[in-house]
């Protein structure tokens, strides 16, 4: 008899979500389940990988039962992940440090080093991408030099996704798209970099098994099937980035379309053909095969309103964030007169910087919650047309321009954007983030659909279209060059402010 189901996971920064499908991409059930972030001073942030399994077996039990199918029905799974992770693991998959998520940017000195040790630029006419805090290989250096005697004791350097396939399947590996947010991969041979790991003493050997996103790793072994509730045998494959897997649901699969996938963190991701890169963007391979992506990475777009929810608004509950539209409706309809920088978390694309803090700057005595709710979505919508500039400018098109994610839920957000760009955006219709994409990769690679393109071809439907209200461009465009200026002025006084915390030691560990 054959299997019916297929099964998406991806284990994003603050939670695990599943989507349970048949063959054909029609969703059964969904399940969702939170865990946490440890922070210890500034731009430090772990977690343990233990509760990406655990979270994860949580969510597959959960799905299958709200399906109410047996996971003896499951053909093949796939996972995509938050990027880019440093977990150090032993042959056994004990880990040797706690993991080193893509927000942790404890690693400048090691980041300098690969460009004082390679030569400026080297790295990034190897791998595509600038040294810095974000990827893979500084978090490596730092770990190496600061816990030796782990380093030694460790096996493989593993991605979430990575470590969750390996809990899946027993296999150590890669796929594709991580590995080119790593630092050490060489984008123009599609393998390791051994000048970039020798010039630093780190053995080959360490770097996983690298494999196609579409590939199969292996299949669920009897001890993932006791826990999960699945069955042995059920095809586990490659997986992805969470980033490129949420695009292919939004039909990222061609020239000229750009997407930004909102969450906790934002990114612009446009498609092409051919490579092109940028030090001031992301290089990373498409989940499509021959197809190559270039980001703007955002750190805390998304992440900035939940902060806000979680330390000022009164209201918490489920709704929170449509009290938070209707106040910025009622009090705050037109462009706000506040600038928000949304820098929490430091930020990445295109500006790059550990020290990078958020701000509101214009508050006055008349302003109101809801006019600094609305800076908040306008800071988030200047960081993405920022990022836009940046695309256009390394030769990339972006001829339409779609949105994905949590986002595309807030009209008023959606219209602040268009507005911001200056151009209509496209809402597909479904928006499951990175499982929708994953649902196209399984649904090919089960026979439903003959390539992935055509999958998302199959997904891809357009809800509705958002225009640029008329009245706001002109502000926003003279707002937007605001902006930028108020984060060159302001960037001295960041890195000051983190220079006085360390002298004075004041930052304890908190969760």
């Amino acid at each position: 008899m054959m299997k019916d189901l297929i099964l998406a996971v991806d284990i994003g920064t603050t939670n695990v979500k599943c989507v349970l499908a048949r063959r054909d991409m029609t969703v059964l059930s969904e399940a969702t389940s939170e865990y946490k972030t440890h922070s210890y001073g500034i731009a430090c942030f772990e977690q343990d990988h233990q509760d990406w399994w655990k979270h994860t077996v949580i969510v597959i039990r959960k799905a299958l039962g709200k399906a109410g199918a047996p996971g003896s029905d499951v053909a093949a799974i796939a996972v995509s992940s938050q990027a880019p992770t440093m977990l150090p693991v032993k042959k056994d998959g004990t880990s040797t440090h706690p993991a080193l998520i893509w927000m942790d940017r404890r690693c400048d000195e090691q980041c300098a080093l690969m460009e004082e040790r390679m030569g400026e630029g080297r790295v990034y006419q190897i791998t595509g991408n600038s040294s810095d805090p974000f990827y893979t290989f500084g978090k490596l250096l730092w770990f190496k030099e600061h816990y030796p005697r782990e380093f030694e004791n460790t096996h493989s350097i593993l991605q979430c996704n990575g470590y969750i396939n390996y809990c899946l399947t027993g296999e150590m590996t890669i796929d594709r798209a991580h590995a080119c947010l790593s630092q050490c991969y060489d984008v123009h041979k599609g393998d390791w970099s051994d000048e970039i790991l020798s010039a630093f003493g780190v053995d080959r050997a360490i770097m996983p098994r690298i494999l196609d996103c579409d590939q199969v790793i292996g299949t669920v072994h009897a001890t993932a099937a006791r826990e999960t509730g699945l069955s042995e045998g059920a095809l586990v494959l490659g997986g992805t980035v969470d980033s490129a897997a949420a695009v292919l649901e939004g039909g990222l699969t061609q020239d000229g379309l750009g997407i930004e996938m909102s969450g906790t963190s934002s990114v612009l991701l446009v498609g092409s053909e051919a490579i092109h890169t940028s030090p001031n963007l992301t290089y990373m391979c498409s989940a499509v095969p021959n197809q190559h992506l270039l980001l703007g990475c955002m750190s805390c777009t998304g992440g900035a309103l939940k902060w806000y929810r979680d330390n000022i608004y009164s209201d918490r509950s489920a709704d929170c964030y449509n009290a938070m539209n209707r106040e910025i409706l009622r009090d705050c309809p037109n462009p706000a007169s506040v600038v928000f920088l949304p820098y929490l978390s430091g930020e990445r694309a295109p500006i790059w910087d550990t020290h990078a803090k958020g701000a509101f700057i214009g508050l006055k005595v008349g302003t109101t919650q809801g006019e600094m709710l609305r800076a908040m979505q306008e800071g988030a919508a200047f960081a993405l047309m920022d990022n836009m500039r940046e695309v256009m400018a390394a030769g990339a098109k972006i001829d339409t321009l779609r949105a994905v994610g949590g986002s595309t839920n807030s009209d008023v957000w959606m219209r602040i954007k268009a507005s911001v760009t200056n151009r209509p955006i496209e809402i597909p219709k479904t928006s499951l983030g990175a499982p929708g994409g994953l649902l196209a990769m399984l649904a090919t690679r089960v026979g439903e659909f003959s390539s992935i393109p055509e999958a998302c071809n199959a997904l891809v439907k357009i809800d509705r279209v958002v225009e640029p209200v008329t009245a706001w461009v002109e502000w926003y465009k003279e707002q937007f060059a605001a902006f930028r200026q108020y984060y060159q002025q302001l960037k001295a006084g960041f890195a000051h402010a983190d220079a006085m915390r360390q002298k004075y030691n004041f930052d304890g560990a908190t969760e």
